[in-house]
């Protein structure tokens, strides 16, 4: 073999290359997912108002009003209820208990149910709203109407006094309005004879007028001997001021509710 035909043997070590283990993207790095939690609407607190109601002076002052009004009415309720209890439910005693709780309390509380001023209820659905108002005006008109009752089986149906005639008055629309509120409660069944809005609308105006005669006709009762012997001119004068303003309180929200289904009624008419 010739000098030309030898192998030429190389020093270099051949390598074989199975990938790099070293990468040049960048290290990676953590993210985070952010996690959805489901969205929790609490009720509103009694006396809390929402941005756009807050910022809303009218609906501010209704607030304010309404709350006045449940002051005025715990007050005349806690102090017929002190001082009935404390001289005796019997007779005249128990008549004004009566009468006070169910017309100047459940149904001064049942009339207000589904104004959207009233801070005790605005929290609720439309249907919790009607139920509590069956509760509360079932129970007003039963107390109201027993108390009534009472008072003219005592005097045996002659009653001659302002107080009196105004008793028997929302003692029968009491009993009107109760009659016409199960109408209103099946006003789809008899819609045949009467179109659910006109059905609802009497009853509210049977309602309404009944709570204004009864709480007019509290008024009235201040001036009775029994409340005249049991409290002092001035605390006699204070209570009279108390129930006319929670009259008028009260009377707003149904006011209202009455003038819009009467809109409703003459728009369809």
């Amino acid at each position: 073999m010739s000098e030309s035909q030898q192998p030429v043997l190389s020093r270099t070590r051949t390598s074989a290359d199975y990938g790099s283990t070293i990468r040049t993207e960048s290290p990676r790095r953590p993210t985070f997912i952010p996690i959805e939690y489901p969205r929790r609407y609490s009720k509103m607190a009694h006396g809390t108002l929402s941005g756009h109601e807050a910022q809303n002076p009218l609906q501010r002052l209704e607030y304010f009003l309404n709350v006045l009004n449940q002051m005025c009415i715990g007050f005349i309720t806690i102090y017929i209820s002190y001082l009935t209890l404390r001289t005796g439910l019997s007779g005249t005693g128990l008549h004004a208990w009566l009468v006070t709780i169910g017309f100047s309390f459940f149904m001064a509380e049942g009339v207000m149910i589904h104004y959207g001023g009233n801070v005790l209820t605005n929290g609720y659905k439309r249907q919790t709203k009607t139920t509590i108002h069956w509760v509360l005006l079932t129970l007003g008109g039963g107390c109201g109407a027993a108390g009534a009752l009472i008072k003219m089986i005592q005097k045996g149906f002659l009653l001659q006094s302002t107080h009196g005639r105004l008793g028997m008055t929302a003692f029968v629309l009491c009993i009107l309005a109760m009659s016409s509120g199960l109408a209103a409660l099946f006003s789809g069944r008899i819609k045949k004879l009467i179109t659910p809005l006109l059905n609802k609308t009497f009853h509210n105006f049977l309602g309404f007028a009944c709570f204004v005669i009864a709480l007019v006709t509290q008024y009235y009762g201040y001036q009775t001997g029994y409340f005249k012997s049991r409290s002092e001119t001035d605390f006699q004068i204070l209570m009279k001021c108390l129930t006319l303003i929670s009259l008028v309180l009260s009377s707003y929200g149904p006011m209202k509710a009455l003038y819009q289904k009467c809109k409703n009624i003459s728009q369809q008419f």
